[in-house]
């Protein structure tokens, strides 16, 4: 029996921007406290895709198969300000740092990232691509977030260029999920 890695990929982020993002989800948590918060500010990245179990052994053919489908695609910036929850702020099950694509680089990873996938066997995600940061999450028929969130509608958190795409390994545990590097995608420098 070979081992399975729990797997997702992401765009990392600036230490900066995840202090900024983790500030104002502890601000939120004073206000929403039936919302399960990050506990790790190094955990803030935007997912791409969560793929879930790979076996070990495919680690290595999938790191290089992104590289080689991100490689094409060209560095890009991206803002990232605001609060929201998916589905709605009235129903919030996912609190999230929003994430500005004006130049729409982060979707076109994304595209590349769900054929990287499909090849992999996992299934094309059905919802349009929204890049965001997770800071927290509640169960169920999640909470009223609306009063909370208002303040922090236009809340600005920095700017980054995307110059790489990372494969994390993810290890569940009491004090917080764990997250580690298993591979970097580099895009194009032009």
């Amino acid at each position: 029996m070979t081992d399975s890695v729990r797997s997702f990929v992401a765009v990392p982020l600036p230490e900066k921007i995840q202090a900024d993002i983790f500030a104002a989800a502890q601000e939120l948590a004073r206000r929403l406290p039936d919302v399960k918060w990050s506990r790790k500010v190094e955990n803030l990245h935007i997912t791409v895709k969560f793929l879930g179990q790979i076996d070990e052994t495919k680690m290595a053919a999938l790191a290089e198969d992104l590289a080689r489908a991100v490689a094409p695609l060209s560095r890009f910036q991206l803002e990232l300000r605001g609060m929201g929850a998916f589905p709605s702020p009235r129903k919030a099950n996912v609190v999230w740092a929003g994430v500005e694509d004006v130049s729409r680089g982060l979707s076109a990873v994304a595209d590349a990232v769900e054929g990287v996938g499909e090849r992999f066997g996992f299934p094309r995600e059905q919802r349009a691509f929204s890049g965001h940061v997770t800071v927290g999450r509640s169960k169920g028929r999640g909470v009223d977030a609306r009063a909370a969130l208002d303040a922090f509608a236009g809340r600005a958190f920095g700017g980054t260029t995307v110059e790489e795409v990372h494969v994390y390994e993810s290890r569940l545990g009491g004090e917080g999920s764990t997250y580690v590097l298993r591979s970097r995608a580099a895009l194009a420098s032009n």
